[in-house]
């Protein structure tokens, strides 16, 4: 039988150790231990006053109005994230932290639902120690899917099957440059929606990104849309199930409109001018104020006023296109020479120039010729770039998958589908 012994040096140094971990003071502790210190500061019990910044104010203000240094504006200024405070905005809401002698401890903001900043005041009033700390709370966002019949319209119809409103106007947005939900959408069409929804723990936040949206017209075609991402988790943009970019050069209608007032006619009688004149154009009525958006990219090449059209905006695009905004009550913050993208709101819906009620004229011309906006077959978009195409077609038939076997009638969660 062998036993090991500790040699009797290393079993005095040892014994000593323990003597003087043994003897530490809480204080010497706490000193050899410098995070669980200022863990305690940060813990520290406090009572908490809540300012919310008015109009043409500063965080200085905000102090002073809280009985603290203004010179911390200064000093905060020069701490990483100090510019987060320095830079606020009316209606940001300050939380004020103080002890037990009501002494200023900590000053809270809540940037965003996810993000909030706390700026720790320890040391003395004339030294004092600062620290900001950023807190982010992970956003959870599983996948749903839903589907139903329209009964009446898209968004009614959407809201039975239980989506959100930002939801619904995505899904029109997707698919607005291949459907006309005015002239196409009747009831009895179906559509199927995969998105996600955001979570802080268990508190809804709003509704995420669709992953793929499938929408079937009575003429019996079914329009697709998916979302691709590349491998780094950046949105390339959403593709029907060939590859093909959803998105067009041109937006088919410039507004939301609640009807259409006027077609595009060769010869018309106006109610103006009271003789017959050719139409050249699409009338689409609206409340006065309804934003005008731009079909697509380009530049605006004149932005005036004419006896016919009122306030009117002319936009150039790839040298070949032209689009006419006509009647418009005020215009946008675009000026002429700008460039704009497709959607930016350039005007707002109104009756000014030769009209009889409130609506946007708006016209499509190719090399200065006017054609009928609501037949004429706008160019594509670019399509998915080649290295992404593989893992693209493997992406879609997932969703594509999940779209097929899910009835129109159902709501259920898709738990861990990603």
């Amino acid at each position: 039988m062998h036993s090991t012994f500790l040699p009797k040096p290393l079993i005095a140094c040892l014994f000593i150790l323990l003597i003087t971990l043994l003897s530490l003071t809480p204080h010497a502790k706490a000193a050899a231990n410098p995070s669980s210190s200022e863990e305690n500061l940060h813990t520290e019990k406090l009572h908490y006053k809540t300012y919310i910044v008015p109009k043409n104010s500063t965080f200085s203000h905000a102090l002073k109005a809280m009985q603290a240094p203004p010179l911390l504006a200064y000093q905060i200024s020069k701490l990483k994230h100090g510019k987060v405070f320095i830079q606020l905005q009316a209606g940001d809401r300050l939380q004020f932290g103080y002890n037990t002698k009501n002494q200023l401890k900590q000053i809270r903001y809540p940037k965003s639902r996810t993000t909030t900043y706390l700026l720790h005041l320890n040391g003395t009033a004339s030294q004092p120690l600062l620290q900001i700390e950023k807190q982010v709370k992970t956003i959870e966002q599983p996948v749903r899917i839903t589907g139903g019949v329209i009964q009446d319209s898209l968004y009614l119809s959407g809201k039975r099957a239980g989506l959100s409103d930002k939801t619904i106007m995505k899904l029109a947005d997707l698919f607005s440059w291949e459907i006309d939900f005015m002239r196409q959408v009747r009831p009895g069409d179906t559509f199927k929606v995969i998105y996600q929804q955001k979570y802080i723990g268990t508190n809804y936040i709003g509704d995420g990104d669709i992953l793929a949206a499938e929408i079937t017209t009575q003429d019996g075609k079914t329009h697709y849309a998916f979302l691709f991402k590349d491998a780094t988790g950046k949105k390339i943009g959403y593709y029907d199930e060939k590859g093909h970019n959803l998105r067009k050069a041109f937006l088919r209608n410039p507004v939301d409109y609640v009807r259409i007032s006027s077609r595009f006619q060769p010869r018309r009688y106006h109610p103006i001018l009271h003789r017959w004149r050719a139409h050249r154009g699409v009338d689409y009525a609206a409340p006065i104020g309804t934003p005008i958006r731009v079909t697509g990219d380009g530049t605006i090449i004149k932005r005036t006023w004419s006896r016919g059209y009122g306030r009117v905006i002319f936009v150039q695009h790839a040298g070949k296109y032209t689009t006419v905004y006509g009647h418009m009550s005020r215009f946008g913050r675009y000026k002429k020479g700008d460039r704009v993208k497709q959607g930016n709101i350039i005007g707002y819906v109104g009756m000014s120039g030769l009209a009889t009620g409130p609506h946007l004229h708006y016209e499509f011309r190719i090399h200065g010729k006017h054609v009928d906006p609501l037949k004429v077959k706008f160019p594509d978009a670019a399509p998915l770039p080649k290295k992404y195409r593989s893992d693209f077609q493997r992406w879609m038939k997932i969703m594509k998958s999940q779209l097929d076997r899910t009835p129109t009638q159902s709501e259920p969660w898709l738990e861990g589908f990603e």
